[in-house]
C-alpha cells in the first residue's frame, strides 16, 4: 500500500508504451504559460505522472532537474484530489528563467483545471449513458 503523499513507482509512468498511450489518447490538455499537461483516464487504481523535459526546451541539466523536482513535488501534494488519470507534464520554452514560486502556482492552477475537466467529462459520460 502506498503512503498518502508518497511518490512510489506505482504513481510513475515508466515505460514508453504508457507514455505513447497518453500522447495518442489524451482526453485532456491543460496549457499554462510554462507547462503543457496531457492526461487520459488510467486503467490502474491510482493516478500516475510522467515527465518529459526535452534538452531542446530546457538546455541546462540542473534546470531540467529543477523543473522535474518541482513537478513531482506538486503532483505528490495534489494526487489525492485528482481523478484517476495518467498525466504527462511537459515544460515549455523559457521555463528556466521563471522562479520556483511562480512555477508552483502554475502547477497548482494546472492541477485544478485538470480536475475540473475530468469532473466535467465524467458527468458528461454519466449523462450520455443514461439517455
Amino acid at each position: 500500500m502506498t503512503t498518502l503523499y508518497g511518490f512510489s513507482t506505482e504513481v510513475r509512468i515508466r515505460c514508453a508504451a504508457d507514455y505513447k498511450g497518453v500522447f495518442d489518447g489524451a482526453l485532456f490538455k491543460v496549457h499554462q504559460p510554462h507547462f503543457l499537461f496531457l492526461a487520459k483516464h488510467s486503467e490502474l487504481p491510482n493516478s500516475r505522472l510522467g515527465l518529459v523535459v526535452a534538452k531542446k526546451k530546457v538546455r541546462r541539466a540542473h534546470e531540467r532537474n529543477r523543473v522535474k523536482r518541482l513537478a513531482r513535488e506538486s503532483f505528490r501534494l495534489h494526487q489525492q484530489q485528482l481523478a484517476v488519470l495518467d498525466i504527462v507534464v511537459m515544460p515549455k520554452m523559457g521555463i528556466e528563467t521563471v522562479p520556483n514560486a511562480e512555477l508552483h502556482q502554475q502547477l497548482q492552477f494546472a492541477w485544478q483545471k485538470l480536475q475540473r475537466l475530468a469532473k466535467k467529462h465524467s458527468k458528461a459520460v454519466i449523462t450520455s449513458s443514461q439517455n
